[in-house]
């Protein structure tokens, strides 16, 4: 009998099942990364360490190169696309239930401040296998026989491993250069993007949020990522729809109302000016 294939889309599902969601879950090497070539959403605390090789990813529209040297570390919701793999990568991690994260920063509320911005922490080798070992300890007492609560019993690992998270993102910041104003706005329009995405799709808004002009916000948008503040805006709502195209059994009208278009119609021609193709195609292509 052939086993199903354990990908990371279907974890994100099981963890997300209410009051059966289990508090967290254990990511071995072993497992698979289903999400390749579509985008997921990581609406989930977690974290991920890499053992071997590299992998290269888009994280909220910007790419990364996750290897040894990084951790990946999500407390608030991010929008993930796989864009490649070496042959001999492999990464472990820790997946947790919204309410357990919450048990963990209602005992130390410094925790809530982990990854807030950015979801890739620079890491050195001190570091990596601190967490490693956290990591190793932890699998061994989860698969320890005889084990009555397994969740009383890894509680403080658990902890323990995000507390070391913690003092490395103030080591960054103790560490890091001062940032200019300009990456300043890139940063607090992006913010107020991820939260606005659904409702918002005029410059104007974003620049009278950020107390700027549209030109001005525009010009320093583009300086300092490449890409103007209106095709930020673009891709990102496209994103989103193809997170929801691709993982939830919205319909195509659902998707359009949810996303703050009025008629479908107009979603469609959005999504097919921005992506290339029609929410329908690409509906198709990833259930093939």
């Amino acid at each position: 009998m052939t086993q199903p294939v354990f990908t990371f889309d279907k974890l994100l599902q099981r963890l997300q099942l209410g009051k059966k969601a289990p508090p967290f879950v254990i990511w071995h090497e072993k497992d698979l990364f289903g999400t390749h070539d579509s985008p997921v959403k990581i609406d989930l605390p977690c974290l991920f360490l890499c053992l071997d090789g590299e992998m290269q990813l888009d994280i909220n529209l910007q790419p990364y190169r996750f290897n040894r040297e990084h951790l990946l570390c999500f407390t608030t919701p991010c929008a993930c696309r796989i864009v490649s793999r070496s042959p001999g990568f492999r990464c472990v991690g820790l997946l947790l239930s919204k309410a357990f994260w919450r048990q963990l920063v209602h005992i130390d509320r410094t925790l809530g401040k982990i990854a807030i911005r950015n979801a890739f922490i620079a890491l050195n080798e001190d570091e990596h296998e601190r967490l490693s070992r956290f990591y190793d300890l932890l699998c061994l007492c989860a698969d320890a026989s005889g084990l009555q609560d397994s969740t009383e019993t890894l509680y403080p690992l658990i902890l323990g491993m995000f507390c070391q998270v913690r003092n490395i993102c103030r080591r960054l910041e103790d560490t890091a250069m001062p940032m200019s104003h300009s990456e300043k706005i890139l940063y607090d329009f992006l913010d107020l993007l991820h939260t606005h995405y659904s409702k918002q799709r005029r410059v104007s808004f974003y620049a009278d949020e950020l107390s700027l002009t549209p030109r001005h916000l525009s010009t320093v948008i583009r300086l300092v990522s490449g890409r103007s503040a209106a095709r930020w805006i673009e891709e990102y709502v496209v994103l989103e729809a193809q997170i929801l195209l691709r993982n939830s059994p919205m319909t195509i009208k659902e998707i359009a109302y949810k996303l703050g278009f009025n008629d479908q119609s107009l979603f469609s021609k959005y999504f097919s000016r921005v992506s290339g193709g029609s929410p329908e195609s690409y509906r198709r292509s990833s259930t093939t």
